[in-house]
């Protein structure tokens, strides 16, 4: 094999150890996507022209991230001269089913001097292999009438869109030529320019501009026949037809959560406008912050407002992710436990001290059980995971979230609530539009606290960040999230173990909000081994499982107990849940009690209906259950 033809290598040590590019030599500065959309095919045809900026002016290749997509041909564009440029794909790495086959572009041997910019436009086609897409067929949908697209981008899975650089530490502009048949509206995750509509094609041509640098991970797409509700002057909302009145009211608060990030962090909105968009019930997430297009679960549609949480997580993430980014993988939690503490403050301030303890007492009962899926010794279950050579999806938790969390309440309650808000707008001013790692918020951190706070230099010495970061396992400091709402939950829960409750315990229970109702349930799934027969007829018949309609999040933790106490009534009520939600926060715990339960029907009925999953849920099912 000769020196050319030889695979590419990850150097273990890299700043980004989830990419194969070599963006430390060549980076790219701006993408034009021009992508045409065929719901008879399932495929994305068209081309991504890349500026890039030459950081080493001796690189011979331009090294893209790939998987999936067939490469038409790649070209140099300067200015009205078109040169076609060889290239190869690495079919053969060690890496390939996990981080793909990378494309290597021959860069051509400039005569007199080697420009600053190179602008190459490579044509692409994506297939069924293309796993960050999925096509809905027309009754996976809301409407059951038309058919239905979008991406999943996050974590590693651009490349499976287009060949590109795809890594958080690079930061891109972005703009978008996006083309598709009546009626169909096709989104991205920018500012609309334009839209026109060729009678002779019967396509409409939308375009739009992402103004601020984002992560490849950022970027978004999604069509389908939609209708658009406004909110508020720069909030509002898409979905199927028929759904829209019913999101406008679920989502209606998004401006008071813009508003109340907006004052704790010290800087407005940078995005200009915010727009949610309703997926089909098969996106495998709560919520991804696409900029001004977050992407949201139908199961957040409860009628109550009861789950808006989710959306207090996505407009967060507006500042932490969006603006400050994880710069590789190994540290997303500098994107999600920054999002969960942004979160949660906005609760705080909003709703009080209690409702912020209980969602952290939530969110920490969640992180045990993952832990426990997990392993205590799994790499997974720490703030700075081994993930060389695998997918980092491979490890996706709550563990970013809630640990991380707890490290950032920690260093809060060190100094008080008012110098950590000083830290946190130091923080964002800082670093906005740059991708760190957690070294970046730690200077911050100490340099404030060692000049501005009393005895700052014996508080620095307290912490132990090298354990905060590396310690796997179970969280090793136990905060002490008192609650009202939480207590009241496991008193309830006694009740029902003790063989107390009565039907007045209905109206109690039904009057509570999710999260109380979920800390309820979670307390008895704690002490699932004194849930015997009467205690779970009990719970059956007195809060009305049967009968009552209750939203998703609840379901799950019932479904949860109902299968780890080995029952069996409610496996229709199962087998129609898992059929109508694809959220990976559901049907993964579902799944696998029932599995306990009953393992052969279980990978039954998920190999007879795993394609109604999204490529990624079915992975992850698929460790369980093939």
């Amino acid at each position: 094999m000769s020196d050319d033809q030889k695979s590419i290598k990850i150097d273990p040590k890299s700043e980004d150890i989830s990419t194969f590019s070599n963006f430390t030599q060549i980076q790219q500065q701006k993408v034009e996507i021009f992508a045409s959309l065929d719901f008879s095919k399932k495929t994305l045809t068209g081309s991504i022209t890349t500026t890039y900026k030459y950081i080493d002016k001796t690189s011979k290749e331009l090294i893209l991230d790939l998987k999936g997509p067939k490469i038409e041909k790649v070209e140099l564009i300067e200015n009205e001269k078109i040169t076609p440029l060889q290239f190869r794909i690495d079919l053969n790495n060690e890496f390939k089913d996990s981080l793909g086959t990378p494309l290597i572009i021959k860069l051509p041997d400039f005569q007199n001097e080697t420009p600053e910019l190179l602008k190459i436009k490579i044509d692409y086609i994506t297939d069924e292999n293309c796993t960050g897409i999925q096509f809905l067929e027309k009754e996976q949908t809301f409407t059951k009438q038309h058919y239905f697209m979008f991406t999943q981008c996050e974590a590693i899975q651009c490349r499976t869109l287009f060949p590109i650089q795809d890594t958080p530490s690079s930061k891109i502009l972005v703009e978008a030529t996006l083309e598709v048949e009546k009626p169909y509206k096709f989104l991205f995750g920018g500012i609309e320019i334009e839209s026109s509509y060729n009678e002779k094609t019967n396509k409409i041509i939308t375009k739009y501009t992402q103004k601020i640098p984002i992560p490849s991970y950022l970027i978004a797409l999604a069509c389908g026949n939609l209708e658009y509700k406004k909110i508020s002057e720069r909030c509002g909302v898409y979905t199927e037809i028929g759904l829209g009145d019913k999101a406008k009211y679920e989502f209606e608060d998004s401006e008071k959560f813009i508003e109340t990030a907006e004052n704790y962090l010290g800087r407005k909105y940078d995005w200009e406008i915010y727009n949610l968009l309703v997926l089909p019930f098969s996106f495998p997430y709560g919520g991804m912050e696409n900029p001004n297009l977050t992407f949201v679960t139908p199961s957040l549609l409860a009628g109550d407002k009861s789950l808006s949480n989710v959306i207090a997580h996505e407009i967060s993430h507006s500042w932490t992710g969006n603006l400050v980014t994880n710069k590789n993988w190994k540290n997303f939690w500098v994107n999600e436990g920054f999002t969960i503490f942004m979160e949660r403050k906005i609760a705080e301030i909003l709703y009080g001290d209690d409702m912020k303890n209980l969602e952290s007492l939530v969110g920490y009962e969640g992180v045990l059980k993952d832990i426990e899926m997990l392993g205590e010794d799994s790499t997974y279950t720490c703030l700075n995971p081994d993930i060389y050579g695998v997918d980092p999806d491979d490890g996706f938790t709550t563990v970013p979230y809630e640990k991380g969390f707890q490290l950032l309440f920690y260093l809060e309650s060190l100094i008080g609530k008012n110098d950590f808000q000083n830290i946190m707008k130091n923080y964002i001013d800082k670093y906005k539009f740059l991708s760190i790692d957690y070294n970046g918020f730690k200077s911050v951190y100490e340099d404030y606290v060692k000049n501005k706070v009393n005895k700052g230099e014996e508080i620095l010495k307290e912490i132990d960040w090298e354990k905060w970061i590396n310690s796997k396992g179970k969280p090793f400091y136990k905060f002490n999230f008192e609650s009202k709402l939480g207590d009241d939950a496991v008193k309830l829960g006694d009740k029902f173990l003790n063989g107390n409750c009565s039907s007045e315990d209905k109206n109690v229970f039904v009057n509570w909000h999710t999260n109380v109702k979920m800390y309820f349930l979670k307390y008895l799934i704690k002490n699932i081994d004194k849930v015997n027969n009467d205690v779970y007829d009990k719970l059956r018949d007195v809060l009305g499982f049967k009968s009552e309609h209750y939203n998703m999040e609840i379901l799950n933790l019932w479904f949860q107990i109902s299968l780890k106490t080995k029952h069996d009534d409610f496996i229709e009520d199962v087998k129609k849940f898992l059929l109508e939600i694809g959220r990976l926060k559901f049907v993964r715990p579902v799944y696998f009690s029932w599995y306990e339960l009953q393992p052969k029907e279980s990978k039954e009925f998920f190999e007879k209906n795993k394609m109604v999953y999204h490529p990624f849920a079915r992975r992850i099912l698929s460790m369980k259950l093939k």
